[in-house]
Order: C-alpha cells, then structure tokens, then sequence
C-alpha cells in the first residue's frame, strides 16, 4: 500500500494527504494571474540576456503566501559572528530540501518535490519534483542531481557526513526519469521525511551534478591530476573546495556553485571578506500569491564581524541590521534593545527557544583515568552536584528572574513533557548533595576542604566553555563554582575557541564540557542529551560511535541501560507509525529520568528579535532551532521593505 503526500503531520499517523485541493487551487491561481518580475530584470529580458519569465519559473511554482502582498526592491542587512559564522547563511538563505516544515514546525509539506509516496513498510519513498526547476544558472534541476548527491555522500572517500547512514542502513536511488526517484533503504526508515525537512534535507539539494562532477573521477579520468594541478592533495579535497556539503564555511566560497536559493553569491565568503554579499536568483521558482516571482528584497548584506557579538549590536542599536536575532539576542542586551527600539526604529519579535536548557553540564563517562570515569557515571555523584547548585540564584543574577529551575528535558510545551524529569534533583539542598556525594565514595577531605577521590586526588573538574558562543556561560559557571566548592567539589573553567572545543571530543582530552540543551522541543530528532546519539552527546561521546558504527577505533560498548535506549531508538527509526515513535521515546526517556546522564541549570527563557520597522511579512513570533532553521521557514523570499 502507497500513500500519498502533499504535506506530512508530525503529530498524526502515517504519510497523509494534506490540503491537496487547496494546494491546487493556488497553484491553478498562481499560473492564471499575469507573473511579475523584479524591475531589474527587465532590460535583460529585452535584450535576450535573459530567457522571459514565463521561461524561468516552473510549471507549478510553489505559491508562498504573506500577509500581504509585497514590493520588490531594497537590501537586508544582518551581521555574521566572524568568518566561520556559516550556520547564519544556512539559517537565512539555504533552507531548501525536497520538503520543509511549515511555519509552525507542526507539518512536513512540498518543496521541490510536489509530491510523494511511501510504501507501508516505510523502506521505499517515491518522490516527483516540480517541473520545469531551474538551477541558478539556467539549467534544469532533476533526478540525476539527487542521485549523484546521494552518490558523493555515500562514497568513503568524500569527508562529509549527512543523514545518510552508510553503515546502518545505507540509502539507494533509483531514478524513474528527470523528475521521478525511489529511495530503498534496506530496513524501514520510518523518521525520513522529517529528517529531509530538518535542515539536513540540504544536502542532497546542494549539488549540481553537471558542474560538481568534474571533480569525482568516475566522471572526469583526470580529476585527481587536475585536484593536483590545483594544489589539492586528492580529488575528494578539491571536491569539497568546490562543492563543499552541507554548511562548511568554503561551500559559500565559490560564486560558480550553481544553487537553487532565493539569492545567489555576489560577494563570497572568505577568509579576510569584511561582508558576505548575495543578489536575487533570476531563476528562483517560487511566486506569491499573485504569481508574482520571488524574492521580493533584491539582495543580501552579511556584514562578517570581527568584533564579536559587541560590534553587532552596535550595529543593531544604530539601525544598521534590518532583521536578526543569531548572536545579538542575548539576556545582556535585551534592556539596551528595548530602550533603543525607538532611536534605532525597530521593535522586539518573540523567539522561543527549541532549546530546554541555558546550561548543559556533561560529564565524560569514558574518561581516560579510571578513577574519574568511575566517578562521572556514579549517579549518586551527578544527583550530589545537582543538589548543589541553586539554581533560582542563578536564575535571578544571569537571567534577571527570566525562566526556572530545570533539569535536560522536552520544554513543557513539548507532548514529550514530564514534570518529574524537568524538575528531579533541582531543589538546593546542599546537605542532601553532601549525602550522595559521600554516597559516591567522596566521604574524606583534604585541607582546602576538598574531597578526595579514590585515588586521594581532589575532586577536581575542569569545564571546557566557549564564552565567545555565549558569555552568560561563564556567568552561570562562576557561581556554579562558588556553590560546589560549598560541598567540596572543585570546578576549573577552561574557557577555549570552538575548534579546540570539537577537536578535544574525540581525543577524549576533557573532563566536562557545557552546551545549550537541544532537543527541548526536537525531541525524537535530537535527543543527545537523552542518550548517547551522536557527536553532540559529549558526555557519551564513545558510546555515540559504537551506536553509530563510527570511528570503531574509538567506540566503546556503552551501559546495558544505554544498549536498551539504542534498541528502543532503533525501533523507533524503524517505525513508520507517529504514535507508535512516540510511545517508544516515551520509553527511551523513561531510562533518561531513571539514570539522570546531564545536569541541566534552568529553563531557556524565551528571546527575541529585531524586525525594522519598514520591514513586512516577517515574524513577530516564531521558534528557534537548528533542525528547523529560523528564520528560513519563515519564508524570508515574501519580506519586503515598505
């Protein structure tokens, strides 16, 4: 049994058909009403420099729809936090996979693909793309496009990493003909469409096959000579250079990269670029309501900052960033932001946080000194820090009385929420940490008033954090210090640069690192700190490989109570039934609460933007996340400046 599917519900059973009639009825409307262009336009396609309108858009172009209809013309302006602050350019311009989430992150609905099916056992989806896709240099986008994506990131020789488990459960494409494909997985992969809607769905998207694989020797015999040529050590290196994957900081180094976003590279991102420039796509294949092509702001401006988030909201005071809340919405600057809303002429959006928690504190299970490695995965030594920590302080002195004490848990406007997993061992009770930290085998004390371990060493973690990610971190981890000395546990802050701070995960060259708590609301697809489930699962960073069938030289065979979140895990990827995933992570949450593996501080409060004053059709409100990459679902391509 096939179903079909414009649009998938995240919360009701099975791939479901979704406003088919109105989707329809749109789209009939979008190709009946008289299509507009950009003004600047119209003198290429005068001069034949440019096919017609008509010629660009496909089809059935995808009807985006604002509150109101909007004007073509002006620039955004928006800051990046550095030359590596790529993760902005994906979270404004390169949200676009084969299917996305709507705005309120409920529904997987189309995309470049119009349509597609799934067989009942979920190992076979049948996708159509629109007809008539235009890459950004005029050619067609199609099936072969897909295929050979799918085909660089299963090679073993191309370092990338997508959602394409190449050791699990490995993906196949069978292309029907330029539009039409199969993916065969060969168990069932029942979580598919909303990991292609995530913002990992643009890998696949990413990679124009006639210009990419003049790089991959399968179809050019001198591509490894030519990778020389140009100073690359393998083909696979200038590949990367070229077409880097994913979000990779050199992938919008290349201009030449044809794409199939909203706005093209004008200005590339390099090394001593001062600003990131994009201008509009010519062949973007998405109308308004009107029919009228999209987008309507004709470019970007990416200011690349140096001065770190103090030189950005600068910047934001002085009315020089037109929408933004990456970097600059922090819980410092709201009262500047606020007070300056009139003088920089703009207001506060509402943000609220994917994230459940301001502070993750993790542990390294697999540490290398036995003695310490014991410790960390002694629960009665975990609950004894959380007891420890008071909280409601923390709350009132970094967070200005803004959210409450809260453990790693789905937010509480998750359908994953608990009460008694959000809020076990968060009471201050510095006697009852006393009690299980001695109950952890911490019963003596050397003259600092620090407790020994087992091996008379004092019970000493240093924290890896990266204050220049989020300053509030150390804020928070500086009375974290002063509370657990209290009970006679030492904290050491190691504040280092986020390179350093990847790199020492898989050496495993750390005692404990701190993160934000993802997964408050993505529950079922990312839940790192629930169990060991990938790279960002710190705590269990070796467990996380064995899970995944990476780096076998490093893995390490995980706690049976582990081992059984993996297995309920597996079930759940299996499954192409919602309510049935949901009932298993039920159950992989259960073991969290029952082994309590982090220790979270508080509630991430909700946080805000700035939105100009001239600018429409942007949100007043919406969420905050990596998989669902605000403020791209948005739909920026329908903002427009009044």
């Amino acid at each position: 049994m096939r179903h079909t599917s414009f649009g998938q519900s995240r919360g009701q059973g099975g791939l479901r058909l979704a406003g088919a009639v109105a989707m329809a009825a749109l789209l009939a409307a979008g190709q009946a009403l008289a299509a507009g262009q950009a003004p600047m336009f119209d003198a290429l396609v005068e001069s034949g420099e440019l096919p017609p309108l008509e010629e660009r858009l496909p089809a059935n172009p995808l009807v985006v729809e604002g509150d109101a209809i909007g004007t073509y013309g002006g620039t955004w302006r928006m800051g990046m936090n550095g030359g590596g602050d790529n993760g902005l350019i994906v979270k404004t311009v390169a949200y676009e996979g084969l299917v996305r989430f709507d705005r309120d992150w409920q529904t997987v609905v189309p995309n470049l693909a119009e349509s597609w099916e799934a067989n009942a056992e979920a190992t076979e989806y049948t996708f159509k793309l629109r007809e008539g896709v235009k890459w950004s240099d005029g050619t067609p986008f199609t099936s072969a496009d897909i295929a050979f994506a799918v085909e660089i990131y299963k090679d073993p020789d191309y370092p990338a990493a997508s959602w394409i488990d190449n050791v699990n459960n490995p993906v196949t494409v069978e292309v029907i003909d330029e539009l039409t494909f199969i993916f065969k997985f060969d168990k069932p992969n029942g979580m598919l469409m909303d990991e292609l809607a995530s913002v990992n769905g643009i890998h696949i998207t990413s990679l124009q096959k006639a210009y990419c694989s003049q790089f991959h020797p399968t179809y050019n015999e001198n591509a490894a000579a030519e990778a020389e040529a140009a100073g690359f050590t393998s083909w696979a290196l200038q590949l990367q250079d070229r077409c880097a994957w994913g979000w990779e900081t050199i992938r919008f180094a290349n201009p030449d990269l044809p794409t199939i976003y909203g706005w093209v590279i004008e200005t590339p991102l390099t090394a001593n670029a001062a600003r990131m420039t994009w201008k509009r796509n010519p062949y973007y294949w998405k109308v308004d309501a009107e029919g009228n092509q999209l987008p309507y702001i004709d470019a970007l401006d990416m200011r690349v900052s140096q001065g770190g988030v103090e030189e950005l909201t600068l910047a934001a005071l002085n009315g020089e960033i037109d929408f933004q809340e990456r970097h600059i919405a922090t819980n410092v600057n709201k009262p500047l932001f606020f007070d300056g809303q009139e003088a920089g002429d703009y207001h506060l959006g509402e943000v609220v946080p994917s994230a459940s928690n301001t502070l993750v504190l993790q542990l390294n299970f697999s540490h290398e000194d036995p003695v310490k490695r014991a410790l960390f995965q002694n629960k009665d030594f975990r609950v004894g820090l959380s007891h420890a920590i008071d909280r409601q302080e923390i709350v009132d002195v970094v967070f200005t009385g803004q959210g409450e004490p809260f453990q790693v848990a789905p937010r509480p406007q998750s359908p994953f929420y608990d009460e008694e997993l959000a809020k076990q061992y968060t009471e201050f009770d510095p006697e009852l940490a006393i009690q299980h930290l001695e109950a952890a085998g911490l019963t003596e004390m050397n003259g600092d008033g620090i407790r020994l371990m087992s091996d008379g060493q004092p019970a000493q973690i240093t924290v890896d954090v990266i204050s220049a990610l989020r300053p509030e971190w150390i804020d928070i981890l500086e009375i974290m210090q002063l509370q657990l000395a209290a009970v006679g546990v030492e904290i050491e802050l190691n504040n280092i640069d986020r390179t350093l701070f990847y790199e020492k995960r898989p050496s495993n060259d750390f005692d404990a690192q701190v993160w934000a708590g993802d997964g408050g609301l993505e529950v079922l697809q990312d839940p790192r700190y629930y169990m060991p489930f990938n790279d960002e699962s710190v705590w269990a960073y070796r467990w996380a490989q064995w899970f995944n069938g990476t780096r076998p030289e490093i893995a390490e065979e995980p706690a049976q109570w582990a081992q059984d979140q993996m297995e309920l895990y597996r079930q759940i990827r299996s499954s192409s039934d919602p309510d049935e995933r949901a009932t298993l992570m039920k159950q992989v949450l259960a073991i969290t609460k029952e082994q309590f593996p982090v220790i979270g501080v508080s509630l991430m409060p909700n946080s805000y933007s700035i939105i100009r004053n001239n600018l429409k059709n942007a949100p007043e409100s919406m969420f905050n996340a990596w998989l669902f990459p605000t403020p791209s679902p948005m739909d920026p391509v329908v903002w427009y400046f009044e």
